[in-house]
């Protein structure tokens, strides 16, 4: 793919407008606010990534995962109110390095055909109050670009044709309402420390199990190793997820969450696998 083209690589993607958001296969970033760059990490076994949120998106993530923890120390409207944490605040906001990232991102209008997905996966010192707070900002920030979760059963084509100017899906995990998407379903090991070899069988044994209709589903490719530490290992990543036709292993997933993403051609590799669901959908459906 050429890298010009990473920040839009849905636009260039033949046959992927007849998929579904659920049926597309997204590139993620697993704790996806907790980067080399961020202006408040305690201790580096908390950083999973490289870059920002700016340039994930930028080249090429569609899937962020969002834990975010209230500071009610700051008043309501400001900025610090809703940060990102992995165990401690990364001092990334919600309101900044997410929702603002996501304005100027599609500032570009050669951008309004990427679909992008936030998964606020988690939630600290959080009441009622508080989600109602959170939801607000959303509203005010990104509202106008929502897909609700109403639309889900359309298809790229439709979302394209029929609701211009609409590209964020906002998946909640603790509460509805405001149209957002149920959260992702994390097939996630449950274990930290495991081999490549363990993880690689928990996916093969994960990716068998069907999928529900318009639900969003995720796998987590992600492990650690000595004390903490996010593990590295993209080459495995691109051996395993290396889309070739559509009998390769990457066609059995959806969205693929990985730490230090930006090393590895994941991106790549779901924009090629996209293509062969997308033309495996229409050869189905008599197209």
């Amino acid at each position: 793919m050429d890298p010009n083209f990473s920040d839009r690589w849905m636009n260039h993607t033949p046959q992927i407008y007849k998929l579904r958001i659920d049926e597309l296969i997204l590139p993620g970033t697993h704790d996806s606010g907790s980067d080399r760059e961020a202006p408040k990490m305690q201790f580096p076994f908390e950083i999973t990534q490289d870059v920002p949120i700016r340039d994930q998106i930028n080249r090429g993530f569609r899937v962020l995962d969002l834990r975010v923890e209230l500071f009610a120390d700051q008043p309501v409207g400001h900025p610090r109110r809703f940060q990102l944490y992995h165990l401690t605040s990364s001092g990334r906001t919600v309101a900044g390095d997410v929702l603002d990232v996501l304005n100027a991102f599609y500032a570009n209008p050669a951008r309004g055909k990427e679909i992008i997905v936030l998964n606020f996966h988690q939630f600290k010192n959080f009441t009622d109050a508080a989600h109602n707070e959170l939801h607000d900002l959303i509203d005010q920030t990104i509202g106008h670009r929502l897909i609700h979760y109403a639309q889900s059963y359309m298809t790229l084509q439709e979302l394209w044709q029929r609701m211009p100017g609409k590209n964020i899906v906002i998946s909640y995990n603790r509460r509805g309402g405001d149209g957002y998407w149920p959260g992702v379903e994390h097939q996630w090991s449950g274990e930290d420390y495991i081999s490549t070899t363990t993880l690689k069988k928990f996916m093969d044994d994960a990716s068998s199990q069907p999928k529900r209709p318009y639900a969003l589903r995720s796998i987590q490719c992600a492990k650690y190793t000595g004390f903490f530490v996010p593990d590295d290992f993209s080459d495995k990543v691109d051996e395993w997820f290396a889309s070739q036709d559509i009998n390769s292993y990457i066609q059995r997933f959806h969205i693929i969450n990985t730490d230090w993403s930006t090393r590895s051609s994941i991106v790549l590799n779901c924009m090629h696998a996209n293509q062969f669901r997308g033309l495996a959908k229409g050869d189905l459906n008599g197209g």
